[in-house]
């Protein structure tokens, strides 16, 4: 009998990456009122520019596979991506243009925050790049699976 692809994995994914999204908007936010507020400063511009551009990829990713755009799927994976490697790279000093800082504190201090912002982009981004993402954005069925009524050629 015939099944619908779930589209769960690409719900899925677009959630992530837009609950990420608002996390780098928010940093994104605090680099402005940095700028606005503190005496400009390099790590201000690189860190709103940085939040930006995560922030914008994975929003119109997120929108984009939902709209079942195979572009929406590569801008989530290259966000999170990205996202992971600034995570993963940006120690010491280099951390002040990534991630905003208040009175010397990181606005993320929790460890247990840190992980699960680790753990939503990590899915995120492996949700984006998985089969059932791709089967879903393709409308393809799995190879056991008969085409439904409305997609079989007359005499099949």
């Amino acid at each position: 009998m015939s099944q619908q692809q779930s589209p769960g994995t690409a719900i899925g994914a677009a959630v992530l990456a837009f609950l990420c999204g608002m996390r780098y908007l928010s940093e994104a936010g605090t680099f402005v009122g940095q700028l606005a507020f503190l005496e400009p400063a390099p790590q201000y511009f690189v860190g709103t520019a940085w939040n930006g551009v995560l922030t914008a990829t994975l929003f119109v990713g997120g929108v984009l596979l939902l709209l079942r755009r195979r572009i929406g799927r590569t801008l989530v994976a290259a966000g999170a991506g990205l996202a992971l490697v600034a995570t993963l790279l940006a120690n010491g000093a280099v951390s002040a243009y990534f991630f905003a800082e208040m009175d010397g504190e990181e606005l993320v201090t929790g460890e247990i925050v840190a992980f699960v912002l680790f753990v939503m982009t990590f899915s995120a981004l492996v949700l984006s790049v998985i089969r059932p993402t791709s089967d879903w954005l393709e409308g393809r069925r799995r190879d056991d699976e008969e085409p439904s009524k409305h997609d079989r050629l007359p005499g099949w």
